[in-house]
């Protein structure tokens, strides 16, 4: 077993939540707990068995060791890996831990891009609403990855750490090829209102990878919930021969208050949002986290400068959503798409 990350002072004790509870249901318990500092959030849904928040705070800063892990999908060629965690609080999860390549920029794997659209839903969605599921820039050590990733390597000059994107392994889903059930759109509106939110995500992000896996269903029955689980080819990723369907809006309407919420997105608003999406400060050989700066430069999306790492989506990437939303309000405006 290996320990990544350091230890953080205040880490609460973990009380799970059941998974069938909702988000919507949470509100009034998580306004009386709010003064007990042991207590948790109520569950995000039947996927996503923690509350949004705490698997944010879990996933960026809070150290946990590897139990096992072995790569995602099965393959050995994988650079993906399942893998099993238990926090410094004895909470227990799996994890998709992704480790870069030297750089951190390469065709499909580029983890600025899955911290991107992670961000970017939390725009125009509720967090009971996301699509994409919790998702986390991290550096690990070298040596604690080796045993289990042998081919990883460092993925900046004059240190040993390597980056990883973490994500949430979701429960209870499945990938069956084309998600979309057209028929059941049309009479479940709950169905409806969460694919046409799931489909104004991978649109803005110009999903370019939507192939069996990548994008995932939930089987549970009475949860209606799309997911984008692998976004590493989106904004202006190269084109994938594997399937890019949800790059355009195809359901047959879009969800009203999701599509009001977009039209606030503007230029400046994204580049507020995502040109900087992460930084780290080179330390005895460590890349500590630190609190992100202002944008080293506009025209790199991994910006390193001394001491500093830092990773952000570039103007052109920005300008790129910001057209793609404007394109979508035309055409809603003009009648050709429906909302609801």
């Amino acid at each position: 077993m290996f320990t990544a990350g350091r230890e953080v002072a205040g880490i609460w004790p973990a009380v799970q939540a059941s998974p069938a509870w909702r988000l919507t249901s949470c509100v009034l318990a998580t306004l009386m707990l709010a003064a007990a500092p042991g207590a948790e959030l109520c569950a995000q849904n039947a996927n996503v068995a923690h509350a949004p928040a705490e698997l944010d705070r879990r996933l960026a800063v809070e150290p946990f060791e590897i139990l096992e892990a072995k790569p995602s999908r099965g393959l050995e060629e994988e650079v993906g890996l399942r893998a099993r965690v238990r926090f410094a609080d004895g909470v227990e999860m799996t994890l998709k831990v992704r480790p870069a390549g030297p750089g951190a920029s390469e065709f499909n794997n580029e983890p600025r891009y899955e911290l991107a659209a992670y961000r970017i839903q939390s725009l125009f969605l509720d967090p009971d609403d996301y699509v994409v599921p919790p998702t986390a820039l991290r550096m690990m050590p070298l040596a604690t990855l080796k045993p289990y990733a042998p081919a990883a390597r460092p993925t900046f000059r004059k240190s040993d750490d390597v980056l990883v994107v973490l994500q949430y392994w979701m429960e209870n889903v499945a990938g069956k090829g084309d998600i979309l059930d057209v028929a059941r759109f049309a009479a479940d509106p709950e169905y409806a209102r969460r694919f046409g939110s799931f489909n104004l995500l991978t649109y803005a992000i110009d999903h370019g990878d939507s192939n069996l896996g990548n994008v995932l269903i939930s089987t549970v029955p009475g949860e209606p919930r799309a997911w984008a689980v692998d976004n590493g080819v989106a904004f202006d990723a190269p084109e994938s021969d594997r399937g890019n369907v949800w790059s355009e809006i195809r359901v047959p309407w879009l969800p009203a208050a999701e599509v009001g919420r977009l039209r606030t997105l503007d230029e400046a608003r994204l580049e507020e949002s995502l040109a900087v999406l992460a930084q780290w400060r080179r330390i005895d050989g460590r890349l500590e986290a630190v609190e992100p700066g202002a944008n080293l430069s506009k025209y790199r999306g991994v910006r390193i400068e001394y001491d500093i790492v830092q990773l952000g989506l570039k103007g052109n990437e920005i300008r790129s959503i910001a057209r793609r939303i404007g394109a979508l309000i035309k055409q809603i405006d003009k009648g050709r798409i429906e909302v609801r």
